[in-house]
């Protein structure tokens, strides 16, 4: 009986903890960043699904960039997994001002620069470039 309930403690938290990322914008580790506000210049957004190999592969190329940036970048992840991240997600783009960059893209496997003040997309970055080369294109947008 302790088994299964420690088995279910441990899947709500997951589940728990998978909508507070989906919901958030910015690093979910952290505290919340707002899209909104004014130090954030740019939106690094990721179009994600957990069954894409391109987004796994993403991954920790996101989480060493999400350390060399202050609150001038803010990381965003648009979730397209099950169709309730996918309302969490339209959700969360018109709250943060990120609607036009959700509807002007389509797919999942790449990231794209959002000007947060022009409301412009600036660049798209996928997986043949090195975190390097990342790092070098979002630092000549600032």
């Amino acid at each position: 009986m302790k088994k299964i309930f420690s088995i279910t403690i441990v899947a709500l938290s997951f589940l728990l903890i998978n909508n507070l990322a989906i919901a958030q914008c910015g690093d979910t580790k952290t505290a919340k960043a707002d899209c909104n506000s004014d130090k954030a210049k740019i939106a690094v957004v990721k179009f994600h699904a957990d069954y894409c190999g391109a987004c796994k592969n993403l991954e920790p190329k996101i989480s060493t960039l999400k350390g060399k940036f202050d609150e001038s970048v803010v990381f965003v992840k648009f979730d397209f997994t099950t169709d309730a991240s996918k309302a969490n997600t339209k959700k969360m783009a018109a709250e943060q001002g990120l609607k036009t960059v959700l509807e002007s893209n389509s797919g999942t496997g790449y990231i794209v620069l959002y000007d947060l003040k022009t409301k412009k997309v600036l660049a798209s970055l996928d997986n043949s470039l090195s975190e390097a080369d990342m790092e070098k294109t979002i630092k000549n947008y600032l």
